[in-house]
C-alpha cells in the first residue's frame, strides 16, 4: 500500500514522456477505488490519466498508457469529514492508504477532532461507508463518539 500524500507531485511518465506531475486523485462515488489521476501539466494545463490506463505505481514515477484531454467531470471531491455510526462527527479524512496493483482505497487515515486527548494520532480506518445524502462525509461503524458522549453525560 502506499499513501495518496506519497503520490503527490510525481512524475508521471506517458508514451516515454513526462507528462507532468500528480496533482490529485479522483475517487469513484462509493470513495472505495481510484477512477482517475489529475495530472499537472504547467502552462499546458491538466491531462486526466484514467485509472485503467496506469501501468505502475513505481518508485519515483507513475507509469500510464495514455492521458486524456482534463475536463472538470473527471474530478470528484475527496471526502472531508467521518461521522460514526451514531451521526457524530469524528474527525476529518487526512489521507487515502491505495493498492498499487488495483488502484482500490485500503484504508482511510482519520484525525479525530473531538475524541479524548488520548486520540489525537491518527487513526487508519479499514471499513467506511460512502452515503449519498452526505456526499463529502465517510461513515464509519466503529463509534468513536460513544466515548466523548459518555464523558459528556457522566457515565
Amino acid at each position: 500500500m502506499v499513501r495518496m500524500s506519497a503520490l503527490r507531485n510525481l512524475p508521471v511518465i506517458c508514451e516515454n514522456k513526462r507528462l507532468g506531475l500528480l496533482q490529485s486523485i479522483s475517487l469513484d462515488p462509493a470513495q472505495k477505488r481510484v477512477s482517475a489521476l489529475i495530472v499537472s501539466c504547467g502552462m499546458r494545463g491538466k491531462r486526466v490519466v484514467l485509472a485503467e490506463d496506469v501501468l505502475a505505481l513505481a518508485d519515483g514515477f507513475i507509469l500510464s498508457r495514455r492521458a486524456v484531454r482534463y475536463r472538470r467531470s473527471y474530478e470528484t471531491p475527496l471526502c472531508l469529514f467521518v461521522r460514526d455510526t451514531t451521526g457524530l462527527l469524528a474527525g476529518r479524512v487526512t489521507d487515502y492508504a491505495i493498492d498499487e496493483a488495483t488502484l482500490r482505497v485500503e484504508a482511510i487515515e482519520v484525525m479525530p477532532g473531538y475524541a479524548p486527548s488520548e486520540r489525537h494520532a491518527r487513526l487508519w480506518m479499514f471499513h467506511y461507508v460512502h452515503r449519498d445524502e452526505r456526499p463529502l462525509e465517510l461513515t464509519i461503524p466503529a463509534c468513536l463518539g460513544q466515548e466523548l458522549s459518555e464523558k459528556r453525560e457522566g457515565i
